[in-house]
């Protein structure tokens, strides 16, 4: 008997610790707050000099980059300080405009249709398509520099873009403040944006010989942003 005693007396406790636990639990979610997330895109402006439409074989193409580590923010409208990031590989993505019914991402690669200069900056792949690279970081100005030249070496008109890396982690990098709910409110990255030549980019040059799909879908300004500002369009000539 008092074996039986003793077992639904344990039996008790058990069922009332668990129960303190259930009601503790609960206790901690409700007095949880809301986390609140920003979602990021930076806007790295590229310049492409010359600004012209029209090279010869054996001309310097050069992209461009000097932009100071107060990176302007799409969403927010607002800069952050963002010194000595590691932004990671970088792909310049070059295309041979042969077919205007074809979107750009279906066009010929044409990457090795160029010799690469490495003058600023890291190239950490010179592929067919891609060109991975990396930013040089100016102590000095306290900017992301980068200078790469672009020597045609066939006619044809061409396609230049950059795309982003994959996943960036911004957390503990930039600070955007506090939410209503008196949380840190977490940044996450969404994209980084390579407006070319401040928008003299020959866009005009690109609806000839490339179909534009960014109409396709008015509300994807992300792909909107990367055609129609993103994209540096030249035509070569022997």
């Amino acid at each position: 008997m008092d074996g039986k005693i003793n077992k639904n007396r344990t039996g008790l406790l058990v069922s009332l610790l668990c129960l303190l636990l259930l009601m503790l639990t609960a206790f901690q979610c409700d007095n949880e707050k809301p986390v609140e997330y920003q979602p990021i895109t930076f806007v790295l402006p590229v310049m492409m000099v010359p600004q012209d439409s029209v090279f010869n074989i054996g001309d310097t193409v050069s992209m461009e980059v000097a932009v100071s580590d107060s990176l302007y923010e799409y969403h927010t409208k607002k800069k952050y300080k963002l010194p000595n990031f590691d932004f990671g590989q970088t792909s310049i993505v070059v295309r041979k405009l042969i077919n205007n019914k074809l979107a750009l991402g279906d066009q010929q690669s044409a990457a090795s249709k160029f010799d690469i200069v490495e003058e600023i900056g890291s190239i950490l792949f010179p592929g067919e398509t891609f060109i991975d690279f990396k930013y040089f970081y100016s102590l000095d100005s306290r900017s992301y520099l980068l200078k790469i030249g672009f020597v045609p070496k066939e006619t044809g008109v061409f396609c230049i873009n950059l795309l982003s890396p994959r996943n960036l982690k911004y957390k503990g990098n930039i600070d955007l403040g506090i939410s209503s709910e008196g949380t840190p409110i977490i940044p996450m990255y969404e994209d980084l944006f390579f407006p070319m030549n401040n928008g003299d980019n020959n866009f005009d040059l690109f609806e000839i010989y490339c179909w534009d799909n960014s109409f396709v879908n008015p509300e994807n300004y992300r792909n909107n942003y990367y055609i129609r500002k993103g994209t540096f369009t030249f035509s070569v000539v022997e």
